[in-house]
Formats: structure tokens, C-alpha cells, sequence
């Protein structure tokens, strides 16, 4: 009985891992395109370690061609921007499931106190709603005085 059940599973996980095994293209890449692509970084990188002393902020006010294609949106703000919830979910959902450990994680992962004050309503909400339903359930297990008997 043991080998049969051993030997069923055994070839479920494989039967399993076998369908996802058709994913090795999602890993593949062209050595030439990646290469063409980080041509320009490669010049901008030889120009700055030839001329020291050059910083990205004296490329940006002479318009130097070599930085003419990058796409910069802030260069001077230490802080890195998500265009993302954290893990996807939104920052209220965050504080209204987490309570203050969901404020937590938005506020250390985003940096932005939009977000943060919505996580903070999410935490204040959920708060209420539990309050609410908590009180309900109070209030009808003294109606019914089902703990009495």
C-alpha cells in the first residue's frame, strides 16, 4: 500500500513539474540586442571614468549627447519610486487587514506619506468594522444567554 501511494505521488509531482517545464523561454535572451542596448551606457561610462570629477548633474546642464536617450526622472533624490502598492495590494487594504503592522510595511516600503495616511484610514476602518461586529456578537450571545445553560 505504501509503494503504490509513494509511487501515485511520485509521478503526480512529476506529471506536475512537467507542465511547467515549458517556461525556459521566459529566461532565454539575445546577446546582440542586449548588447546594442547598453552601447550608449558603455560610452557614457568610458567619457566619465576618462574625465574625472564629472558628475551626472554637469552632463545634465551642458546636454551632453551622451545622455540624450536616458530617461532620468529625478536624479538627485536618493529615494527609489514605486508605481506599485507593496506586493501589489493596495495601502488601505494594507492597514485595514494588518492593522499597524500594515501601516508599517507601507510606510518602510513606499516612503510616501499619501500612502501611509491611506493605510492609516484602512487601519481606522477595519478597526470599526471589528469593533462593530465584535459588539454585535457580544450583544447576541447575552440576548440568546446561550452561555447560561
Amino acid at each position: 500500500m505504501k509503494k503504490t501511494f509513494l509511487t501515485s505521488v511520485f509521478a503526480f509531482v512529476i506529471a506536475v513539474t512537467g507542465t511547467f517545464a515549458g517556461n525556459a523561454e521566459l529566461f532565454s535572451y539575445d546577446k546582440m540586442k542586449l548588447n546594442n542596448e547598453f552601447e550608449k551606457l558603455n560610452l557614457l561610462e568610458d567619457y566619465v571614468k576618462h574625465n574625472t570629477g564629472i558628475t551626472l548633474k554637469n552632463l545634465l546642464e551642458e546636454n551632453n549627447p551622451l545622455i540624450a536617450d536616458i530617461k532620468i526622472s529625478n536624479p538627485f533624490s536618493p529615494a527609489i519610486t514605486f508605481e506599485e502598492p507593496p506586493l501589489g495590494v493596495p495601502s488601505f487594504w494594507w492597514g485595514c487587514c494588518f492593522g499597524l503592522a500594515g501601516i508599517a510595511v507601507v510606510y518602510f516600503v513606499t516612503e510616501d506619506n499619501d500612502e501611509t495616511r491611506e493605510a492609516f484610514k484602512g487601519c481606522v476602518i477595519g478597526s470599526l468594522v471589528g469593533l462593530v461586529l465584535y459588539g454585535g456578537l457580544y450583544v447576541w450571545a447575552f440576548g440568546n444567554h446561550w452561555f447560561w445553560y
